[in-house]
């Protein structure tokens, strides 16, 4: 496994464009990429991508306008054709009508986004200021009648070619949003027929050099591993089972919540320490479809749930030390469950040395006749926000430090020393406390066991 190491930076990715199949029809929706269950750093902006070309038909009479996958592609673009309409993007026209006395074929336009990535955005939230671009390729170009056609786009600009031009939606599509629609109009004399026009969709995007997208159950338990599979993606969503260099890395501070034990390729496998979110990231090296190799990445933020942490005393008395706990030799952080049995030598119960939290304690003398053990704060407090409990001669002893029950709807029972109560907690048992028992704030509610508040 190699060392952590920190991403490069992200780059702006300010006027990259993303260019996806238009297909101007009003047919179902097509299966579509795999939503990606959170993509990775974005790469640098490179040039942009031309993914399959469409040709729209329009007919004056029967007030028409239908997209298809181009008849004849251009040779500069015929070798990048990846997919067909209803698979990137969806062009619906709707309300066509034309005037002859000013010349004018209208028809509205939505554009829905079908793959993983929002487009009109470099962030994955804000507008870009260049939105999302639908830019004449070629055309319109009239196929039956006589006369000229012209655009009267939002402007003209340079995309595959000079002076096309386009229309804007200004407004940022996540994945499946449909736009609002937008009137086209376009000028022609009552003596064109039908006429044609190829489309293309421009968009910036985040991740227009493609992403991994890391697939796994975040959720996992302190102690226990989850494997991790990488899977690299091009920026429209598709699978790229040619990517190299994959390469698993985490922050030296997230390591300390959870780390990489294995490493196989497209596949690592997790082990969870502490409760958390750790981030796990990995890069990879794919080739884009400029013919250049990049680097791309992903990452997924784990959850490491807390668990119930048993005390060994393998090394020492110190609540602290963690080789004196299992699982992992970590001892417990607040959001655990500390578990002190009676399976170690007497000598050897966990004394603290600084104050502490856990999310619960138990003290449990389950073998009559053998060591009995205890939990001993000496001058310290411990924060308790879950369930305390002690059993048969097993405690909870102190000099001067407290033991605060914070939680929340909780229980307590057995042997425990200075008691502070600013949570909601009910009695499972007898509670036998050394004086005073404060109750600040909180609650503590007995139906039918004994308080028993004296001097050690």
């Amino acid at each position: 496994m190699q060392l952590p190491r920190r991403y490069p930076g992200r780059l702006a990715a300010a006027l990259a464009v993303l260019v996806v199949a238009a297909a101007c029809t009003d047919r179902a929706n097509p299966v579509t990429p795999t939503p990606p269950s959170g993509p990775g750093t974005p790469t640098t902006p490179g040039n942009p991508i031309p993914i399959a070309a469409l040709e729209c038909t329009g007919n004056v009479a029967q007030r028409t306008v239908s997209c298809g996958p181009a008849t004849q592609a251009n040779d500069r673009i015929r070798g990048l054709i990846v997919g067909s309409q209803n698979v990137y993007v969806k062009l619906t026209s709707t309300n066509a009508s034309y005037n002859a006395g000013t010349q004018a074929f209208t028809f509205d336009v939505t554009i829905r986004n079908l793959i993983p990535q929002a487009l009109g955005t470099t962030d994955g939230v804000t507008p870009d200021p260049n939105g999302v671009r639908i830019f004449f390729y070629s055309g319109p170009t009239v196929t039956a009648g006589t006369g000229t056609i012209s655009v009267v786009g939002d402007g003209v600009g340079t995309f595959l070619a000079a002076g096309e031009p386009f229309y804007q939606y200004s407004t940022v599509l996540q994945q499946f949003q449909v736009s609002a629609p937008k009137t086209w109009q376009l000028n022609m004399p009552s003596t064109v027929t039908t006429f044609s026009f190829l489309l293309y969709v421009a968009a910036p995007v985040k991740y227009e050099n493609g992403y991994i997208d890391v697939q796994a159950n975040p959720n996992i338990r302190e102690g226990t591993l989850r494997t991790l599979t990488a899977v690299v993606r091009s920026p429209v969503g598709n699978i790229d089972s040619l990517a190299t260099a994959i390469d698993w890395t985490v922050t030296p501070a997230d390591a300390l919540l959870a780390d990489y034990i294995s490493e196989t390729g497209d596949q690592a496998v997790v082990h969870g320490y502490r409760f958390g979110a750790p981030v796990m990231s990995v890069t990879a090296n794919r080739v884009n479809i400029s013919g250049a190799t990049v680097a791309v990445g992903g990452s997924i933020t784990l959850n490491v749930q807390p668990i119930r942490r048993t005390w060994t005393g393998a090394t020492s008395n110190v609540w602290e030390t963690g080789s004196n706990w299992l699982p992992d030799s970590i001892a417990p952080v607040p959001q655990d469950t500390a578990l002190v049995p009676d399976t170690t030598s007497a000598t050897n119960f966990p004394n603290l040395t600084a104050n502490e939290a856990v999310a619960g304690l138990e003290v449990l003398d389950l073998t009559p006749g053998g060591v009995v053990p205890t939990v001993h704060l000496g001058a310290f407090n411990l924060n308790a926000s879950g369930d305390v409990l002690t059993t048969n001669s097993a405690s909870i002893t102190n000099t001067v430090g407290v033991l605060e029950l914070s939680g929340i709807a909780r229980t307590v029972a057995g042997t425990v020393p200075f008691l502070r109560v600013s949570g909601t907690y009910s009695l499972i048992g007898n509670l036998t406390v050394r004086a005073p028992l404060r109750v600040d704030l909180g609650r503590l509610t007995n139906t039918s066991f004994r308080i028993q508040a004296q001097s050690f």
